[in-house]
């Protein structure tokens, strides 16, 4: 196992929470331009970009670490995602899956193939 994919599995669930902190602290600010002066359409933006980056970028890269951490300790996939969304299977397939192998070639065995983690999954 991995103590380097451990700790960043922390940081990223970290990462999630200061984001939350620092969206609900715009929406306060946002409130407070709306009822006093103009909307501030910059805060709006930064709230928004802020939203986008903990949803996608964030929560992929973290499901793509979790993903990575179960393949090294040779769990089952399905013991660990029990199904995914018909909609969402386009985002896997290009975005967490090549994480996924990126991160067990870096912190496991540089020898994975993507052949290897898709017959993980598959299986």
């Amino acid at each position: 196992m991995s103590i380097e994919l451990k700790i960043k599995s922390k940081h990223l669930a970290l990462e999630a929470k200061v984001i939350k902190f620092e969206e609900e602290k715009l929406k306060k600010q946002i409130r407070w331009h709306s009822k006093r002066l103009s909307p501030n359409h910059k805060l709006e933006w930064k709230l928004q970009s802020l939203t986008q980056h903990r949803k996608f970028d964030v929560r992929n890269e973290n499901r793509a670490t979790f993903l990575a951490r179960a393949f090294i300790k040779g769990k089952a996939y399905k013991s660990v995602e029990h199904s995914r969304k018909v909609e969402n299977e386009y985002t896997f397939k290009t975005q967490i899956i090549p994480r996924v192998l990126g991160m067990v070639n870096k912190y496991h065995s540089r020898e994975t193939t993507k052949d290897d983690i898709l017959t993980w999954i598959n299986a």
